[in-house]
């Protein structure tokens, strides 16, 4: 006896196998896949902060007299820069798993299990928490 059935499009399937386990997984999937764009975010932040704050370091570097100090408004640029498109990454994240999330439970499949989509909650924290030091980085110049 075989542990596999062949439905109408000739696919062999698990017996276990079921229109809701699908739905679980899928769901499972795109979870993971919020959770891959949070930690990208969070990548693209962290690397921000570093830069501009490494602009930081080299205007307090010692130069020799006659020589100027080195610029800082190009760190200053591209760290505020990839720490907003941080933030802004982590929103659009959460707002697309919230469309496919809306879109599971209209076509009768909901969310396995959760009532509330911590992800979704997890992820604008994590955006407000980048716009916060965007704001910082730009208000507070050493």
């Amino acid at each position: 006896m075989s542990d596999h059935q062949d439905d109408d499009s000739g696919v062999k399937r698990p017996q276990n196998y079921s229109e809701e386990s699908a739905c679980a997984m899928v769901y499972y999937a795109a979870e993971r896949t919020l959770m891959a764009w949070v930690r990208v975010a969070l990548g693209m932040m962290a690397l921000g902060f570093v830069i501009d704050r490494f602009g930081l370091v080299l205007r307090m570097m010692p130069t020799q007299p006659g020589i100027p100090t080195h610029p800082t408004i190009y760190s200053f640029w591209s760290g505020t820069g990839l720490v907003l498109c941080g933030a802004v990454m982590a929103v659009v994240a959460a707002v697309r798993y919230i469309g496919l999330e809306l879109r599971f439970r209209r076509e009768g499949c909901g969310a396995p299990g959760h009532g509330l989509p911590l992800g979704v909650l997890f992820t604008l924290l994590v955006a407000l928490i980048g716009f916060a030091i965007a704001l910082f980085l730009a208000t507070v110049r050493y």
